[in-house]
């Protein structure tokens, strides 16, 4: 038979086709049965495909995110060690700094120690040349005197001489002697 919708009736018209319609369900729940069966059978399998997929995509971003870290590691070990060679560079070049002043001063001192040392030296030698030309001097002073002091000694002498011839017995000459220390006061 058929519908007003046109489709074919596959209830029968007829009662002794009950049996037959208890079957035909029993049929129909069946293959219900087998194919809720086969769905959750698919669907058990899609899960575990998408178990799977979801454990490597799992796995996957596990090591995307490991070699990021690492990669981020690795970066911030390089600039970590950039920073310290810059550090060191910066230090080295500050100490070298440090070192050339240091030397420039010490040399700068060496040579105003050597000017002034040489200065003293040549001041030394100038006084020395003084001293000695000075003393030069005063032996040719000394030389001098002793010289007028003879010749004035000849001359009282000579004076004496003819002082005696003319007073009689006077002794001139022993007054005119150079006193010596002690000699007077005892007189």
């Amino acid at each position: 038979m058929q519908d007003d919708d046109g489709r074919a009736n596959d209830l029968p018209a007829e009662p002794q086709s009950y049996a037959a319609l208890g079957d035909r369900v029993t049929g129909i729940l069946e293959a219900a049965e087998q194919a809720a069966g086969e769905i959750q059978a698919d669907a058990r399998k899609l899960a575990d495909d998408l178990e799977r997929e979801a454990r490597a995509e799992a796995e996957r971003l596990k090591a995307t995110l490991t070699a990021d870290a690492r990669r981020l590691r690795d970066e911030a070990d390089e600039h970590a060690r950039d920073m310290r060679l810059a550090v060191e560079a910066y230090a080295t070049q500050h100490r070298r700094q440090a070192e050339e002043e240091g030397r420039t001063i010490v040399a700068e001192a060496e040579k105003q120690s050597t000017m002034m040392r040489e200065a003293a030296e040549k001041m030394v030698r100038q006084v020395e040349t003084d001293v000695r030309r000075r003393k030069d001097e005063l032996r040719g002073e000394v030389r001098k005197l002793e010289q007028r002091r003879r010749e004035a000694l000849e001359r009282l002498r000579e004076i004496a001489a003819a002082v005696q011839d003319v007073l009689p017995s006077s002794d001139i000459e022993q007054d005119l002697r150079p006193e010596r220390s002690g000699a007077r006061s005892s007189n």
